[in-house]
């Protein structure tokens, strides 16, 4: 490091302690992006500051420093931290610790009981990353049970996150939830998971659902080429027929993906119907 960068640091860690919230704040991003070790404890410190916003930004810092020594006091300020958005960001930063799977694990299944969806949704992001088994049960009370779909939706996420054969049947079962951000997470997860028990319910969620990317992903992932090339340019052209611009491009997009020749002839079809010239540009993009 040279002369000037440290006295670039050290201006920095000074001014965490500034008078001014909005230097606060730009001095923690600063140090967050620099990422020298010798940043690491003055922007602990900062977890105390009165400030919620400077605890919020220093958190975040930490985070993408990445240095286990932030893992306990993080947990620390967690457990007392009265603001809901400084709780959100540390259970969310928390994730990006490899020591929290054994460390922090106890403390974010207390979370999912918090009366915030996004105290909830962070917690379930953070386990998600974590992928212990042992939270899988949570997660699935959570993707069943929850009133807020954001949670339910991150639940799907998460539960496709975590081998564990107990996932499947309720990520199955989310392909029937009343929000289709939940059905298109579960689609998701469970072709990461390549469940072909899945095939029927995704075929016919295909030609149902509004942009269903995830779905025709989940397809790819599941069937064999072949098969999912005939169901996928079946869906576009039913799509087509229905006058559906944006899923004729998520369709047509995955085709193009999984057979470039047939999914490029189905998209510039599209671009002589003036019906579709809401799409138009994306497909043109597409080809460049």
């Amino acid at each position: 490091m040279t002369e000037e960068q440290d006295t670039i640091i050290k201006k920095y860690i000074q001014e965490l302690q500034a008078e001014e919230q909005e230097k606060r704040i730009q001095a923690a991003i600063a140090l967050g992006e620099i990422g020298d070790e010798q940043v690491v404890t003055p922007l602990i410190n900062a977890l105390s500051h009165q400030d919620a916003d400077t605890r919020r930004e220093a958190a975040r810092a930490l985070k993408e420093i990445g240095n286990e020594r932030a893992v306990s006091p993080l947990i620390a300020v967690l457990k007392k931290e009265p603001s809901l958005e400084v709780r959100a960001e540390i259970i969310y930063d928390l994730a990006y610790f490899s020591k929290a799977e054994k460390t922090a694990f106890d403390l974010l299944i207390k979370q999912l009981e918090d009366d915030h969806y996004l105290i909830r949704q962070n917690a379930i992001f953070a386990l998600g990353r974590i992928s212990r088994r042992k939270g899988v049960r949570y997660l699935i009370q959570a993707l069943q049970t929850d009133t807020n779909y954001n949670v339910r939706e991150m639940a799907a996420w998460a539960l496709g996150e975590i081998n564990d054969k107990r996932t499947v049947d309720p990520l199955i079962s989310a392909l029937n939830d009343d929000h289709i951000a939940v059905r298109k997470k579960a689609a998701y997860a469970l072709g990461v998971k390549e469940i072909t028990e899945a095939e029927n319910k995704l075929k016919e969620l295909l030609f149902t659902e509004r942009e269903p990317t995830e779905i025709a992903w989940a397809l790819t992932k599941i069937l064999k080429k072949k098969e999912a090339i005939r169901i996928l340019g079946r869906a576009f052209r039913r799509k087509k027929r229905e006058n559906r611009p944006r899923d004729c491009f998520a369709i047509g997009h995955m085709l193009f993906q999984l057979a470039p020749k047939i999914g490029k002839e189905l998209l510039q079809d599209l671009l002589d119907e003036e019906d579709f010239a809401a799409i138009h540009a994306e497909i043109k993009e597409l080809f460049l």
